[in-house]
């Protein structure tokens, strides 16, 4: 079971199939969103854990239904009693449960937690240590199913070791992946990231396709420059990217004849432009549409995506696709448009 950003599933199955080849996948399996279920071998949990677009990888162990009621405790409890977690709990191993709960219930996730993990001490006898655990069983209540597994990434693969400069408003980089991905690069496009901040995009996909891509990054903030330097350097990716300082309203100024543009433009939130959010999606959409080229594609996230929409469609975009997901937790839209 891998977990990942919800509604960019498909982009893990892609990468599967191109790590793996043919592969069993079942996208958000019991209608989870988030997960992809993958039948494979063990053999190859290791490259699992090398994979872009997934945050943790998870043995799946079983899923039952349960109630929404207080009832929903006891069958949690003998629903986890009944199965043979033997092969991953030897008697030495502390362990802990943790648990992600959606939808209403009469009780929480904590009591998931303890409902499930009073099963695996009255069946195994092992030792709970909520801190230095040597298995961590996950208990999922989402909705009407109890979906357990166990843990195989202790931490989640979405920190990246080149994250050397934080910025504000940093994108994950498993979302950055897959707006890299939607944007399908190809070989010798002009690639451009006109509001760089941390350079999570561009290092991103200068990873996937390294000097495959002509790589462009602009911001107006110099601090933010220096940033994205420092991380593309950690990463090992700087000298493919060309970095300057350059106003995203101004974009055909600094470049033409551009392929691919993915950007996370400020939402307002943790950081507002001077210009306001308005001003800036419509100059800026205007500009991108000015300097790309006939065919070429834009995808862009936003949580304002009536203002968007609209900046898109002004600049003569043709939007062919778009689609939710969540950062952090903030429900944002990601569109794909075209020239």
């Amino acid at each position: 079971m891998l977990t990942c950003p919800p509604g960019l599933e498909d982009i893990v199955e892609l990468e599967l199939k191109e790590k793996f080849g043919f592969v069993n996948v079942v996208l958000k399996p019991f209608n989870i969103q988030g997960r992809v279920l993958v039948d494979m071998q063990s053999s190859n949990i290791n490259d699992l854990l090398n994979m872009k677009s997934i945050h943790h990888v998870r043995r799946y162990i079983s899923a039952f239904t349960v109630s929404s009621s207080k009832d929903g405790l006891k069958e949690i409890y003998d629903g986890v009693y009944s199965l043979d977690l033997s092969e991953f709990l030897p008697k030495t191993a502390s362990f802990r449960v943790t648990s992600e709960r959606m939808g209403v219930h009469e009780y929480t996730s904590i009591d998931v937690q303890r409902v499930a993990g009073q099963a695996i001490v009255d069946k195994y006898r092992n030792r709970v240590d909520l801190e230095n655990f040597d298995v961590e069983v996950i208990v999922d209540v989402i909705h009407d199913k109890c979906v357990v597994c166990i843990s195989i990434s202790r931490e989640s693969l979405h920190k990246r070791h080149y994250r050397v400069f934080d910025h504000p408003a940093a994108l994950r980089p498993t979302i950055a992946y897959g707006m890299v991905r939607l944007s399908n690069p190809l070989e010798g496009n002009v690639f451009v990231d006109p509001m760089v901040g941390g350079g999570t995009i561009l290092i991103e996909a200068a990873l996937y396709m390294g000097s495959k891509l002509k790589l462009y990054g602009f911001d107006i903030n110099e601090r933010f420059l220096e940033g994205a330097k420092a991380n593309a350097e950690a990463a090992g990716v700087l000298s493919l990217i060309n970095l300057s300082k350059g106003d995203c309203t101004k974009l055909s100024n600094y470049i033409s004849n551009v392929d691919r543009i993915v950007t996370n433009p400020p939402y307002g939130i943790r950081m507002e432009p001077r210009i306001g959010i308005r001003k800036l999606y419509f100059m800026f959409a205007s500009e991108a549409y000015k300097c790309m080229n006939s065919g070429g594609r834009l995808v862009v996230i936003t949580l304002k995506e009536g203002v968007m929409r609209k900046a898109l469609l002004n600049a003569n975009f043709s939007i062919v696709h778009e689609r939710y997901t969540l950062h952090g937790d903030l429900r944002a839209k990601i569109f794909v448009a075209e020239k």
